[in-house]
């Protein structure tokens, strides 16, 4: 089989579809999965920003205790003000997740 019996439109349905592709696959690449985004809404990102801005203020903490400070926050501050605890494997996914829009919001 060579490239040249290989029709003009078969080829460029192929490269749509390759393209539809990686345009979807882009997209979801920041996506949470649904179980993550049901908990960020009952928590609220801006609960979440807020535990992230407590822990970055910490300036003798290294950048991975500074995450592990703000998952510690937002455990507690859902707890005292949401009344329910909130997983640290959650935690850990929404303070990840946030804190990337929120360190591309900073620059």
């Amino acid at each position: 089989m060579h490239f040249d019996s290989i029709p003009a439109h078969d080829l460029i349905s192929l490269a749509v579809g390759f393209l539809g592709f990686v345009t979807a696959f882009l997209s979801r690449k920041d996506r949470l999965p649904a179980w993550a985004r049901k908990w960020l809404k009952r928590i609220g990102s801006e609960r979440v920003v807020d535990a992230i801005e407590r822990a970055a203020a910490i300036c003798e903490l290294t950048p991975d205790q500074r995450r592990k400070q703000a998952i510690i926050y937002l455990q507690k501050l859902c707890i005292r003000e949401l009344g329910f605890p909130v997983p640290a494997s959650i935690a850990n996914l929404l303070v990840e997740h946030i804190y990337q829009v929120w360190k591309r919001g900073r620059r």
